[in-house]
């Protein structure tokens, strides 16, 4: 019997380290410097600033609180750099949260954003669900949704 707690445990634990997330926090200085010295012309005034890179190398992302005390983003890639301003659940639009609740009703909104891609706004909404049991519980069937200013639906991306 305890054989197989044993066992199940590590099955679980194994599972935690396959779920982990997709970006690892990174130091600054591990950072290419045009994406720090883009950074810091854009956000001169950050705090508290966190990078982490997506674990194919292809994206950087700053993550800071700006002089007005919001949480803020720049992401950076080859191609281009988004800003992300990240939105409190109270002011998050209705449409949004009635939109998830209708769709996708066994998820749970994480996190919400308004992103600036060249010029373009949008919002973006993390959606998951809960899945596991008892205390090993983990994000599972992650979307991410964007919406255009208005609040209505554009698409929706299964994260991997």
């Amino acid at each position: 019997m305890k054989k197989i707690l044993v066992l199940a445990a590590l099955i679980v634990m194994s599972q935690t380290v396959v779920f982990a997330q997709k970006e690892k926090s990174v130091k600054e200085s591990d950072v290419p410097v045009r994406y720090v010295k883009d950074f810091q012309n854009q956000a001169h005034d950050a705090q508290n600033v966190a990078w982490t890179m997506a674990e194919d190398s292809s994206a950087y992302m700053a993550t800071f609180i700006n002089a007005d005390g919001d949480k803020q983003a720049i992401r950076f890639t080859p191609k281009s750099s988004e800003t992300r301003y990240y939105i409190e659940d109270r002011y998050v639009p209705h449409a949004i949260k009635d939109t998830v609740a209708h769709q996708f009703p066994k998820h749970k909104i994480s996190t919400v954003y308004i992103r600036n891609l060249k010029g373009k706004m949008t919002y973006q909404c993390r959606i998951y669900q809960k899945k596991g049991f008892l205390f090993w519980k983990r994000e599972g069937d992650v979307k991410v949704i964007s919406f255009e200013t208005n609040s209505k639906m554009i698409e929706v991306i299964d994260e991997k």
